[in-house]
C-alpha cells in the first residue's frame, strides 16, 4: 500500500481492538507488547521469534512462548507477513510506520465521520486550528484533492 493509500477490502483494519484516546503512538490500537514488537520489526527487518525476544529482553523480562505467540497473533490479525527461512519463519510489519499511522487516522476518522459528520468536521477544524501552519496545510490538501476530482483541471 503507499503512504496515503486506502485500505483495500482484503487488507485488515488497523483498529481491530478499538481505540484508545489516552495512550500513546500504536498503542492507540495496539497493546504494549505489540506496539513494542512493531516498534522493533520497523527498525529492523525481517527477524526470527529470537531476535524479537532479544530486542524485547533489552526492557523486559518476557517468555519465548510469548514472543512466539505474539508475533503469531499479529500475523494473524493481519499486522505482520512472514516466510519460511529454513526451519523458522522470520517476521516483517505489513505496513510501514507511515502507512500504518495513515490507515489508524482514516478509519478512526472514517468511523466518526461515518457517524457524526457535522460535529466531527467542526471539532476536526477547530483542533487543527491549534496548530501553527495546520489550517494552510489542510487548505492545501483540499484544494489538491478538488484537483484530483476534477481531472487535474484548475488553479
Amino acid at each position: 500500500m503507499s503512504e496515503h493509500q486506502t485500505p483495500g477490502p482484503h487488507d485488515p483494519r488497523i483498529t481491530q481492538r478499538g481505540f484508545r484516546p489516552g495512550a500513546r503512538g500504536v498503542e492507540h490500537v495496539l497493546g504494549a507488547l505489540e506496539s513494542a514488537v512493531l516498534e522493533i520489526l520497523w527498525a529492523r527487518h525481517p527477524q526470527t521469534v529470537v531476535d524479537v525476544e532479544t530486542a524485547l529482553r533489552q526492557h523486559r523480562e518476557i517468555a519465548h512462548t510469548t514472543v512466539l505467540t505474539t508475533l503469531d497473533r499479529m500475523y494473524r490479525k493481519g499486522y505482520l507477513t512472514r516466510e519460511k527461512r529454513g526451519r523458522a519463519f522470520v517476521y516483517s510489519p505489513r505496513h510501514s510506520p507511515e502507512e500504518f499511522r495513515h490507515a489508524m487516522a482514516q478509519e478512526v476518522l472514517g468511523a466518526l465521520l461515518g457517524q457524526f459528520t457535522a460535529p466531527a468536521i467542526s471539532a476536526f477544524v477547530n483542533l487543527v486550528a491549534q496548530e501553527p501552519g495546520a489550517l494552510d496545510q489542510l487548505e492545501r490538501l483540499i484544494e489538491e484533492r478538488r484537483r484530483r476530482a476534477s481531472g487535474g483541471a484548475g488553479t
